[in-house]
């Protein structure tokens, strides 16, 4: 035997033999999570909260349906996996050690997560919960997409809502690009490299309007070509709306305005008209609102029902998420609501 090995025999011969320490004298070295992991149980959690709760094993028994037995040996693995008593017991009942407190508080915070856990689960399964992406032209926003948006604020907190306000052909290029989920607005009929599905929703009825510096008399007769000399705000080409005023100038054997201030924005289109004398043709749907606040004047032109209905669109290839569906639903319900007649899916 050499040296070394003679060595390490003599301190294995003479080292004392030690009495393994009782398991919860004193905390374990870390060894990971693991260990924890597989031997606390879901029920493990709640009896802590239970105990807490009653001071009593018995009342703790029968809250979670189970035997005093199985509660007192529920106790004892919970607390040889933690490696420290949680509850002191005595004649007056069982009450929770510094330990105790300190699980009990972890123990309601990783069922809270849990119940957050199923109710975000429900919610995405049901549509209320996520990001949704809506692309809208302006007509639809006072009768239909604003008060959807703020029937969810109040009722589904769980839900995202992003909101863009353009013409129709930046929208369906928004579509294309995956950058909405569905937009209200109109096709176009034009051939585009995605298939479109469309349901009609409701019409868009234009009016004339002008703000509050333009004196122009009304007598309630006015016709297309007695203003036809103003300075126009017009929408941009190509939008469905700037086409239906070309048309409607067109049908009246008139021609289309000189020098027109060109804007793609309704939001600028009105502040413009309360800047100046100028006039311009909005959905009616739009004007009502500002008629009523005093800040814009419909004249009692009539301009031809030329752009027909718009509709909510979706790409084909691309289905509907569960919250970009509920809001889609929504929209539809509200559409029927304040129609006479039923929605329609268009070609």
């Amino acid at each position: 035997m050499n040296v070394l090995s003679s060595a390490f025999a003599t301190r294995s011969h003479d080292a004392p033999h030690k009495t393994p320490e009782p398991p919860m004298s004193r905390a374990p070295a870390m060894s990971g999570q693991a260990p924890l992991l597989n031997r606390l149980k879901l029920r493990h959690l709640r009896l802590i909260l239970e105990l807490e709760a009653t001071n009593n094993l018995h009342r703790a028994a029968e809250r979670m349906n189970l035997s005093q037995p199985s509660i007192s040996k529920l106790l004892q693995e919970v607390e040889h996996a933690l490696h420290v008593p949680l509850f002191e017991r005595s004649s007056q009942g069982v009450f929770p050690t510094a330990f105790g407190a300190l699980a009990a508080r972890h123990a309601r915070l990783m069922l809270n997560d849990l119940t957050r856990l199923q109710r975000d689960m429900d919610s995405m399964r049901t549509g209320t919960y996520g990001t949704v992406r809506i692309g809208s032209i302006v007509a639809a926003l006072p009768e239909l997409v604003s008060p959807v948006l703020a029937h969810i604020a109040d009722t589904t907190p769980g839900l995202n809502v992003s909101l863009s306000v353009d013409t129709s052909d930046a929208l369906l290029l928004a579509l294309e690009a995956g950058r909405i989920d569905f937009m209200i607005g109109r096709t176009l009929g034009i051939h585009r490299p995605m298939t479109l599905s469309c349901t009609e929703l409701a019409q868009e009825p234009l009016c004339v309007v002008a703000g509050q510096k333009n004196t122009i008399e009304d007598n309630g007769n006015l016709t297309l070509k007695d203003i036809a000399q103003e300075r126009w705000i017009l929408q941009t080409a190509p939008s469905p709306m700037r086409h239906a005023i070309e048309a409607a100038f067109t049908l009246a054997y008139l021609p289309f305005p000189p020098h027109p201030v060109e804007a793609s924005s309704m939001f600028a289109t009105i502040d413009l008209l309360q800047h100046s004398k100028m006039l311009a043709v909005i959905p009616c749907s739009v004007s009502r609102n500002y008629e009523d606040k005093g800040i814009l004047r419909r004249l009692s032109v009539p301009i031809p029902s030329l752009l027909g209905s718009y509709s909510a669109i979706t790409a084909q290839e691309r289905p509907l998420t569960p919250a970009s569906s509920f809001i889609y639903d929504l929209i539809l319900s509200e559409a029927i609501k304040k129609s006479d007649r039923l929605v329609q899916t268009c070609s």
